[in-house]
């Protein structure tokens, strides 16, 4: 789990989060619950232990969206190149693709969602057959 500090540095905005109890029982549920968030809504899915740790989260997020901007320093970071990071961290996500390609799928795609659609010899031409087979049965497999 990332930690606060790592959340208010990639510039987590109060709108666009989801905070989901990842346990033994729920874990067979993650990926999928990820992929959705992640990829489909775009948004930031934060998992926790238990409900106190997410209250904890909610009380953290909340107060230091609530200090002065001027004295927040993560607050004045500029917005896309915070979501390039938060982009970037997800595209890291996907089976076989590490820090290189991700660079590399985001320069030639531009966001998720090209990758997404991306056909499978659009991918090769980037990162290669085996990687281009895993990143597009990712997309195209249905649970």
């Amino acid at each position: 789990m990332a930690s606060n500090d790592d959340l208010f540095a990639l510039g987590i905005s109060l709108q666009g989060i989801v905070i989901v109890e990842k346990t033994q029982l729920s874990d067979q549920y993650f990926p999928a619950v990820q992929k959705f968030v992640a990829l489909e809504l775009g948004m930031t899915l934060l998992p926790v232990a238990n409900q106190g740790e997410a209250a904890q989260l909610i009380i953290q997020l909340v107060q230091e969206q609530a200090k002065d901007r001027a004295s927040n320093p993560f607050l004045n970071q500029k917005g896309p190149r915070l979501l390039e990071a938060s982009v970037f961290q997800t595209v890291q996500q996907i089976p076989g693709v590490g820090k290189t390609k991700a660079l590399l799928l985001l320069e030639q795609f531009g966001n998720i969602h090209q990758i997404c659609n991306a056909t499978l010899q659009e991918l090769e031409q980037v990162v290669g057959r085996a990687v281009a087979q895993q990143i597009h049965t990712f997309f195209t497999q249905t649970k």
